[in-house]
């Protein structure tokens, strides 16, 4: 694996926006900053909406955005000088805050069958089987 290149080595450079007034410049990544409220969580949130959306769970950028910036074109190592990361697949994880959705009840007879093993029973379950076995 690559060593990690110090990103104060890199030198940038920059276009101008008026082509015809100057011309692009090369400048060292210490000499560029941007001034302190020019990027927000709002804004942040607006580029996500114009430019992204939500695509099986991923966020993924829109066709309209990747055909203006010729996203297609260019790769991963375009954008970062290193190795690409790998992610370790991880399962996704259940809402929190909902109960989960309602079993079938043949679900149920075998969570009620668990729940009639000897142990420790909480008030509650020892109530739930009573009713479950003068429905029955």
């Amino acid at each position: 694996k690559k060593a990690i290149i110090d990103p104060s080595l890199f030198k940038y450079k920059v276009q101008p926006i008026k082509k015809h007034l100057y011309e692009p410049v090369i400048v060292k990544a210490s000499q560029l900053s941007r001034r302190k409220h020019l990027f927000s969580r709002d804004r942040l949130k607006l580029f996500l909406k114009q430019h992204c959306e939500p695509h099986d769970g991923v966020i993924k950028a829109k066709a309209t955005s990747i055909e203006k910036y010729n996203l297609a074109e260019q790769n991963f190592s375009y954008f970062f000088p290193d190795e690409p990361p790998t992610f370790i697949f991880s399962p996704a994880s259940r809402r929190r805050g909902r109960p989960p959705k309602r079993a079938s009840a043949s679900l149920e007879d075998n969570a009620t069958a668990k729940q009639n093993t000897p142990g420790s029973k909480s008030k509650v379950s020892r109530e739930r089987a009573r009713f479950q076995k003068q429905k029955e």
